[in-house]
């Protein structure tokens, strides 16, 4: 049985079905705990993405749409995240209150900005596909890597470490940025050190279709030393 936490001036979940009735104090499980941690990382998931981490994290694996809700519901209720929907007929979006990132540890936040926002949805959705329980993968997030590159480097919005503790870089390119930029940001992400040694192995660019040839281009254009470590996959429908 998952261990909880309390929170005060909020709910309590009843005990006979997983409602939220007015308590003392609400009680968060561990799960609860460690999804507003990642919450706080991918900066913004919509509700499918979330019913994949909590199962992930339970110890029962796969949760209903229903239980999804009825948990989202009590993090609202506790002033934890919000919950809107942005487009028509798809999923709503869920990100931290301010109270929700204090919880979490930061002492800043601002919510996602709606003109990235679907940018922000699909590193959410690599990371939820890259690092499941069972890979042995883990994540750096992009404003870990904020904290972890030179002031002079680019930021991915992601970094992959592989079980051997490699370490690739993500991007993920729904725009055309030019190919200045994408030439820029590859050659900083693979010049960076660390200790001695290239800080990532590789570059995984994941492109939308209008952004495919201009990141294929700037790659074949680069040194092979450096052409051969980057990697362009299709990414979306």
């Amino acid at each position: 049985m998952m261990n909880v936490m309390k929170v005060k001036g909020g709910e309590r979940e009843d005990e006979r079905g997983g409602g939220v009735r007015e308590g003392r104090g609400a009680q968060l499980t561990e799960r609860d705990a460690a999804a507003i941690s990642w919450l706080a990382e991918v900066r913004a998931a919509d509700l499918v993405q979330l019913r994949v981490l909590l199962g992930q994290l339970g110890q029962a694996g796969d949760i209903t749409s229903r239980r999804c809700a009825q948990i989202v519901a009590r993090w609202e209720q506790l002033d934890l995240v919000e919950k809107t929907t942005i487009w028509h007929q798809e999923p709503a979006i869920v990100w931290l209150t301010p109270r929700g990132a204090q919880m979490a540890g930061l002492n800043r936040w601002r919510r996602p900005a709606i003109g990235t926002l679907r940018h922000t949805l699909a590193v959410t959705q690599v990371r939820l596909q890259t690092c499941r329980p069972s890979s042995g993968r883990s994540w750096i997030s992009e404003r870990q890597l904020r904290g972890l590159l030179s002031k002079e480097s680019h930021i991915p919005d992601g970094g992959l470490i592989e079980v051997d503790g490699s370490v690739t870089a993500i991007e993920m390119e729904l725009t055309p940025h030019g190919r200045q930029r994408v030439r820029d940001a590859i050659t900083s992400l693979l010049t960076e050190r660390v200790e001695g040694r290239d800080r990532f192995v590789k570059v995984l660019y994941l492109v939308a279709p209008a952004c495919r040839r201009q990141v294929e281009t700037v790659r074949d254009e680069l040194p092979q030393s450096l052409r051969e470590r980057v990697v362009v996959l299709p990414w979306g429908p």
